[in-house]
């Protein structure tokens, strides 16, 4: 999803159901919650600490880069990214270095006019160019279906991050207006990250499913 830029006044509107709903929403979008699961889950796994390092050094560098962007749902941009990374340690048990700094920087040349030089001489070309594969480049024609033929050509590392992204942001629109938004995002599922998510990971394919299902159900 594409960030906004924050305002200053009232609160974007979201659409919430059920106590159950706005419990969820809280701590979707409670950074300190999303920061300390992200540190629990660091904790699990015994990790170089020169892994640790640029993990936490991505952290901070994705929070730099992402700082007064809003998601459509109206939290801070910042929030996505690090739920990315969670998918990844929590769900799916990813425990390679440069996967979840990919993870929490995959957006930052995108939206935040980060460059590929300025991500090598901070990382490593690794993961560098994961996020560089993960970025959209909206000048070319056609860049969705150039964009979707480069993610199905990457190697599995980067197609397991791009769709622990999709579940996120299906995840994400429970709390969205966007009727719009919500229909586009279930078509392009269906079309082609579903059968993508089918072939690199049965959890996440089930996850994104699932999300599917629910909005659905908030169309009707």
């Amino acid at each position: 999803m594409e960030p906004k830029k924050s305002k200053s006044g009232g609160k974007a509107a979201v659409v919430t159901t059920s106590r159950r709903d706005t419990n969820l929403f809280d701590k979707f979008a409670d950074l300190d919650y999303l920061e300390a699961k992200f540190g629990e889950y660091m904790s699990r796994y015994k990790l170089p600490k020169m892994e640790k390092f640029l993990i936490r050094k991505a952290l901070d560098f994705a929070k730099l880069a992402h700082n007064g962007q809003q998601r459509d749902e109206g939290v801070p941009y910042i929030t996505h990214p690090i739920r990315v990374a969670n998918i990844l340690m929590d769900e799916v048990a990813v425990i390679k270095g440069d996967m979840i700094c990919a993870a929490l920087l995959h957006d930052v040349i995108e939206d935040c006019d980060i460059t590929l030089r300025e991500l090598k001489n901070n990382f490593n070309d690794r993961i560098a160019q994961m996020v560089k594969t993960l970025s959209k480049d909206p000048s070319l024609e056609n860049h969705k279906k150039v964009y979707y033929e480069t993610i199905v050509k990457a190697d599995d590392e980067v197609k397991l991050i791009k769709v622990c992204d999709r579940l996120d942001n299906l995840r994400s629109l429970r709390f969205s207006y966007n009727k719009t938004r919500i229909r586009r995002y279930i078509r392009e599922t269906e079309k082609k990250y579903l059968p993508l998510a089918e072939t690199k990971n049965p959890y996440i394919f089930r996850e994104m499913k699932h999300e599917v299902v629910i909005l659905k159900s908030r169309l009707k």
